[in-house]
């Protein structure tokens, strides 16, 4: 089953773990989730994206992570880094 904009929306601001395999679980905050202007659903796929906050300015690879949240669940996400705020790194994940 797809992602739903409607999944994320509930957990803007809350944590979420990315999994590191040489470390202990990243810490991200879930800071946005906007749906694509213009974009149309197609079946059961919605076109939206969701960006992350980490608390420090270290820079990961753009890739695919497992990333882990109490209600969603495990979730294997392609992330990008898109630059730091006055907070920390964002990373921007894109559904389609």
């Amino acid at each position: 089953m797809p992602y739903r904009i409607d999944d994320f929306n509930g957990c803007i601001n809350q944590s979420f773990n990315l999994e590191l395999s040489d470390s202990s679980p990243y810490p991200l905050e879930l800071i946005s989730v906007d749906r694509h202007p213009g974009s149309a659903t197609v079946g059961d796929y919605e076109v939206f994206s969701v960006v992350f906050r980490a608390n420090d300015d270290a820079v990961l690879e753009q890739q695919i992570y497992r990333i882990n949240h109490e209600t969603l669940g495990d979730l294997d996400l392609f992330i990008v880094p898109i630059g730091a705020d006055e907070k920390g790194m964002r990373y921007e994940a894109v559904f389609s």
